[in-house]
């Protein structure tokens, strides 16, 4: 099974994170997703961006495409921060963790050079059944 992953690194600013969509949505054309797939994963993304981009100077997004899933990693944050406000949000109400639990099939948080990442996966659907 092959990767393709890109790496972009970006302000924190939210000004910037149209052109993660761009990088996200290129890839995500070139294999031949399905707009409601790219829809899932720009939303999981924003959340994640909208949420906690305030707490970073700049932000890097590693999204990687596989046969069957897609992986966009997002960070660096600082260490155990993102960790705790996770487990803070709960209950019924439309945070964040339930944002990217109904667009994504996965969620979680790890570790990487002394600091936070998110990870987010999502089972790709093709527009054209085609391989990449």
């Amino acid at each position: 099974m092959s990767v393709d992953e890109i790496a972009l690194t970006l302000p924190g600013d939210d000004a910037f994170h149209g052109v993660a969509h761009l990088v996200l949505g290129g890839v995500a054309t070139r294999h031949d997703l399905t707009m409601e797939t790219l829809e899932d994963l720009t939303l999981a993304l924003d959340t994640v961006l909208d949420r906690y981009g305030e707490w970073i100077d700049h932000v890097t997004v590693l999204a990687g495409f596989e046969e069957d899933r897609a992986v966009v990693e997002v960070g660096p944050f600082p260490a155990g921060q993102l960790r705790e406000e996770l487990e803070r949000e709960s209950g019924d109400a439309l945070d964040t963790r339930r944002i990217r639990g109904a667009v994504s099939d996965g969620v979680e948080v790890f570790g990487r050079d002394g600091a936070d990442w998110v990870r987010l996966t999502k089972r790709v659907e093709r527009a054209t059944g085609g391989d990449a």
